[in-house]
């Protein structure tokens, strides 16, 4: 979905609101159905009938852009559902983040507080986001690779490729979630010590 202008200064306005409403309150992580109404009432976002249907599709179509820093209180975490499904939360920010939102580049999602997954749930999670994995971009000078190297891509697929700003976020929104390395590699199909690097300069 191409952006336009007013939805660039919907997304300021959105963000105006949300703030607003997070200092009133003193609260935090707030989910996407509980800011729903809110925008809803200030006519700020078009009104559904499952509690922010749009507004849950208006942040997806900022995150594909690379632009939800437009609305910096939002914080997304991929559904224990599938890869397809994003969980919304909203916490206030400091004044300069927001004074710096609209000009700021692009960043990796910081991952939230959110419960620990059960194994189970994790494997399911792994098997289900297979598919969006393979879909991150690979190298195209594979064939320069080491006998070594070679070797190790026979056991983690994704072993040297480069690091996308999109593995990242899935990569500290799954460790906060898994909290194990170990899952955290074998979801981006890598080695545990590369991944582990990866996390320490990140937190």
């Amino acid at each position: 979905m191409n952006l336009t202008q007013e939805d660039f200064q919907k997304a300021k306005r959105i963000s105006r609101a949300i703030q607003e409403y997070l200092e009133d309150t003193k609260e935090d992580g707030l989910r996407s159905t509980d800011i729903y109404p809110i925008l809803a009432r200030k006519n700020l976002i078009e009104k559904d009938r499952h509690n922010g249907l749009h507004f849950r599709k208006f942040l997806k179509s900022l995150k594909e852009n690379n632009l939800l820093k437009l609305i910096p209180q939002c914080k997304y975490q991929y559904s224990t559902n599938g890869a397809d499904f994003l969980e919304w939360y909203f916490y206030r920010v400091k004044s300069e983040i927001k004074d710096e939102a609209a000009s700021a580049p692009p960043d990796v999602a910081r991952p939230i507080l959110a419960p620990k997954m059960t194994d189970r749930e994790i494997t399911i999670l792994i098997k289900e986001m297979h598919a969006e994995i393979e879909n991150l971009p690979k190298r195209k000078d594979v064939d320069k690779f080491t006998s070594t190297q070679i070797e190790t891509r026979k056991l983690y697929t994704r072993a040297y490729e480069y690091w996308s700003p999109q593995e990242l976020s899935i990569m500290l929104n799954a460790y906060q979630r898994f909290g194990k390395i170990a899952k955290v590699a074998e979801l981006l199909m890598r080695q545990p010590s590369a991944v582990k690097r990866k996390l320490e300069e990140h937190q």
